[in-house]
């Protein structure tokens, strides 16, 4: 799906969001931050992710061990087969349909808010995608700010009671982290599908609008 040298412009782009990440940790006190090693509690349920996050899934997960690729693959398998009915798209070709209603993404992701990642390796709670992982993943645990203000909570085991001029204060500004344009443009044209377009982390292992499934 992508080349090499794509897979590590996309890794460059995913740091402004790693280090976005890391800066708002630093705007922290002992006692604020549960985040460790091992918590996947963020790791269960899932979210749409862009078509440059979806090539950076695949990357990672063609370079996983024969038994870890197998593994991906046989559950991210079962929640796509299982959970076709209610997706808003074409689950064959795993691309979300871009004229989907809220109501149609909400219940789709109410259906697998209890689905674990496919990525995720049980019981060390690592990812095994870790250097390739989503946005989302990068920047979960704090809020999650625009323009300003605070359109997303923390995780609920981070902050603690905190008022919301404090979650602002630690937020991570998600306006900022778009630095993947030119690179989804590329693979857009490759592959024939709009630059926009969207999946799901088990989608873009095996929607057949990415490529064969990673071997």
């Amino acid at each position: 799906m992508a080349n090499q040298k794509q897979v590590d412009r996309l890794k460059r782009a995913f740091q402004v969001a790693s280090a976005a990440w890391d800066r708002a940790a630093a705007r922290t006190v002992p006692g604020e931050v549960a985040c460790r090693s091992g918590c996947f509690g963020c790791c269960v349920g899932l979210f749409d992710i862009s078509l440059p996050e979806a090539a950076l899934v695949r990357a990672g997960v063609a370079r996983l061990t024969a038994v870890d690729r197998e593994d991906v693959l046989r559950r991210a398998r079962r929640i796509v087969e299982e959970t076709a009915a209610a997706f808003p798209g074409d689950a064959r070709t795993g691309l979300l349909d871009p004229e989907r209603s809220e109501d149609a993404d909400d219940d789709y992701f109410a259906v697998v808010a209890d689905r674990a990642c496919p990525m995720l390796e049980l019981p060390s709670g690592r990812c095994r995608i870790y250097e390739e992982r989503p946005v989302t993943c990068r920047t979960y645990g704090f809020a999650w700010a625009s323009d300003g203000a605070v359109f997303h909570p923390p995780c609920g085991l981070n902050l603690p009671g905190a008022p919301g001029e404090r979650q602002l204060e630690t937020a991570v500004d998600i306006g900022l982290l778009d630095q993947a344009e030119e690179v989804a443009g590329e693979l857009a044209a490759g592959l024939g599908i709009a630059s926009g377009s969207e999946t799901t982390i088990p989608h873009a292992v095996l929607g057949t609008a990415f490529g064969p499934p990673p071997r």
